[in-house]
């Protein structure tokens, strides 16, 4: 047995969550003083086709597991104070024909699929309205286009190239690079040794390479 309770016109109503509640199918509390947080209990009534607490002042989340109601037809919360983000679960209520999430403080991404796609279909915008912090469809908001540092990054992005921070950028990194190697040779005899060597055996083969070339080009031109 759990106990439900509604704060109206300042009042503590205490209702006892069991079996009676458990075979509600409509609940209408709109147009009321309620505050608070709507009870997470809520949800456990399966049987619930219809559910209105709009034009309260309910702050707090909408309960995460309102996706088990799965009876529910008609949800409305709107003219609350509902924050954060809505509910993903949202989109397990297959049978939901209305929706009304209005003129609230909620905000995130809006789920989608499902039911959800297929309510209000001439203007869904409608039940999300009067929500500035809800983006993606159905409302013309952006997701993406919010983030900061996705702003950034296609800021940055769109920069033209520069040719003089390249070009310069180029010969530093290589005046670095061959600074290193001079100390390096400069420092380490056992390389510098190595590096010689290497230079003369380089040497070597490319006198052996043009000799032998110039003399194959000599001895063709004389037969010609």
């Amino acid at each position: 047995m759990h106990i439900l309770s509604v704060q109206t016109k300042g009042q503590q109503l205490i209702y006892l969550f069991g079996r009676t509640l458990a075979y509600f199918v409509s609940i209408d509390l709109s147009c009321n003083s309620l505050t608070g947080e709507i009870p997470t209990y809520i949800t456990s009534l399966a049987a619930l086709m219809n559910m209105n607490l709009s034009s309260n002042q309910l702050s707090g989340e909408i309960p995460s597991m309102i996706g088990t109601m799965q009876s529910l037809v008609s949800l409305d919360l709107s003219q609350n104070k509902l924050s954060g983000e809505i509910p993903s679960s949202l989109s397990n209520l297959t049978s939901l024909a209305a929706l009304n999430l209005s003129y609230n403080s909620l905000s995130g991404r809006i789920p989608s699929g499902r039911q959800l796609d297929t309510l209000n279909s001439e203007n869904p915008s409608l039940m999300y309205i009067g929500n500035n912090g809800l983006c993606g469809p159905p409302v013309h908001k952006n997701c993406s286009g919010n983030d900061p540092f996705i702003q950034g990054d296609v800021a940055n992005s769109n920069q033209k190239f520069d040719p003089l921070t390249f070009y310069f950028g180029l010969v530093l990194g290589f005046v670095v690079g061959l600074w290193m190697v001079f100390c390096a040779l400069l420092f380490k005899k056992t390389w510098r040794i190595a590096y010689f060597r290497l230079f003369d055996k380089v040497y070597d083969q490319v006198y052996v390479f043009v000799v032998v070339k110039w003399a194959s080009f000599a001895e063709n031109t004389a037969v010609e």
